[in-house]
């Protein structure tokens, strides 16, 4: 956690990785205080549990006892053909055997914060299955996975041409979101629906087995070096599940590839003449004079996008783009080819 200063407005930032699994996990078997462990090396401020179909890891002595990180548990849920996986927060209900309209519309009614899985999820080897989003029409959620590190990974895994490389260097496969991810998280915007986007890890710890000897890979341990959703909690508010979570639904956070590199003197938000400004996830009205602006740790392309439609792109650590009508304004931000920053919209009324 550290003390951000954006625009004369204080926040604390906390770097944290969501959609993790555990034991209780029906394919897992990694042991919660070896997860809690893996995230204070890797100096996270907070992690979310999310296994399949239970939250038993609330009842975990690991979980209990924790006070350094901010452990959120929460579960996945699926339809019973195992599609339209479906995050869950600040809910004790898990729904099985349903369709996913009937439970996104539960949840949706009750006060609890969801975020719709790996929607659009492509495979180059028929020897595993996709887990996708089937109806874009159900869209009574709180936000959008646009980035799921394991999702893109096996995507790309065709085990007898590629597996060896895919298993001793992951991350050089996982470049960027999908961009069909990033297009419904701009439609639904675009028509007022303000869904927020996160980016998350899905690690579960892959074992192989093979003449007697277990090798694990892709541990939690190694990803949470990976794609991390920061979120942005104004100073006056405690540090608590609560306003993680809220920051996450609303949006204010941004997703960050850290394997691409370490965001620590980034900052980026829309501030006009007259003294007004707002950071991702907030809204502020339209006036002449008003520039979104980026600071950087190292040179990057920066890409403004409005609508979802990119408007301007700029080859720098720092800098402004002119802000010149109404609208939802977002960054995209890469190195070397690589997906890097992608910042939650900022709502120009």
């Amino acid at each position: 956690m550290k003390n951000k200063n954006i625009f004369n407005k204080k926040y604390f930032e906390l770097t944290g990785c969501v959609h993790n699994h555990t034991k209780y996990s029906y394919d897992a078997h990694v042991k919660l205080s070896k997860i809690i462990n893996a995230a204070k090396k890797n100096e996270l401020d907070y992690i979310t549990i999310n296994d399949h179909h239970t939250m038993e890891a609330r009842d975990d002595e690991a979980v209990k006892k924790e006070n350094d990180i901010i452990i959120i548990v929460g579960a996945e849920i699926n339809d019973p053909q195992k599609n339209n996986h479906f995050l869950i927060f600040n809910t004790d209900e898990i729904i099985q055997g349903k369709e996913a309209k009937e439970y996104v519309q539960h949840y949706a009614e009750s006060e609890a914060i969801s975020f719709i899985a790996h929607p659009f999820e492509k495979r180059a080897s028929k020897q595993f299955r996709k887990y996708i989003w089937t109806d874009k029409n159900i869209d009574n959620f709180d936000g959008i996975e646009i980035w799921n590190y394991l999702s893109e990974w096996v995507g790309k895994l065709i085990p007898k041409l590629n597996g060896i490389f895919f298993v001793l260097f992951p991350s050089i496969f996982v470049r960027k979101p999908h961009r069909e991810a990033l297009d419904y998280w701009d439609e639904l915007n675009a028509v007022g629906k303000r869904r927020s986007a996160v980016g998350s890890v899905d690690v579960h710890s892959e074992r192989i087995e093979k003449f007697g000897f277990k090798f694990s890979f892709l541990t939690h341990k190694t990803i949470f070096r990976s794609i991390r959703t920061n979120v942005l909690i104004p100073e006056k508010l405690p540090i608590n599940q609560q306003n993680i979570l809220k920051a996450l639904k609303n949006g204010n956070s941004y997703i960050v590839n850290y394997k691409v590199g370490n965001p620590y003197d980034f900052y980026a938000g829309i501030a006009s003449s007259k003294n007004d400004s707002a950071v991702f996830g907030e809204e502020l009205k339209f006036t002449e004079n008003m520039y979104f602006y980026f600071r950087l740790p190292k040179i990057a392309r920066v890409k403004l996008y409005r609508n979802g439609k990119k408007i301007a792109s700029k080859h720098d650590e720092k800098g402004r783009f002119e802000i010149s009508q109404k609208g939802n304004y977002r960054l995209e931000i890469y190195r070397f080819g690589y997906g890097w920053i992608f910042t939650n919209n900022i709502y120009v009324v």
